[in-house]
């Protein structure tokens, strides 16, 4: 079996999770316990989601869509509006699909020039997301 691209040792994982920490955590924990009129309110830093929903995911977005390349992980956060949510105001993650810009070439009129730039995302096909919070939500790497 060939390596994944992109792996990183859990030294280097604690490392960018503890300066996500440092430069953005703060700021972001003072947002939510604004919103939630809470000081101790503190943000999310984890979301997890297992491994048959992830493998489940990309078997029902290639069932979709041949031309799937790939999965876009973007940040979001939740609506302050259902006040019983225990995820009101916290960041989150969600999944996306994409395929090849080329793929994509009908659509927008622009040529690919970057194979490896990540794609178009496929806004016809649903992301995923409710994946569970940290344990809890504030805890850093490694949990």
């Amino acid at each position: 079996m060939d390596l994944p691209k992109g792996l990183i040792s859990p030294k280097k994982a604690k490392e960018l999770n503890q300066t996500f920490i440092k430069t953005r955590s703060n700021d972001l924990n003072k947002i939510v316990q604004k919103l939630d009129d809470n000081p101790d309110e503190k943000d999310a830093l984890s979301t997890w989601f297992s491994i048959d929903e992830i493998k489940n995911y990309i078997a029902y977005v290639e069932s979709k869509n041949k031309n799937v390349n790939g999965l876009r992980i973007y940040f979001g956060s939740y609506s302050g509006e259902d006040k019983k949510s225990v995820k009101k105001n916290l960041s989150t993650v969600f999944i996306v699909p994409t395929e090849s810009k080329s793929n994509n070439l009908q659509k927008s009129g622009m040529q690919d020039t970057n194979p490896d730039d990540g794609g178009s995302d496929i806004t016809d096909i649903d992301a995923l997301n409710n994946g569970t919070l940290g344990n809890p939500p504030s805890n850093s790497y490694p949990q």
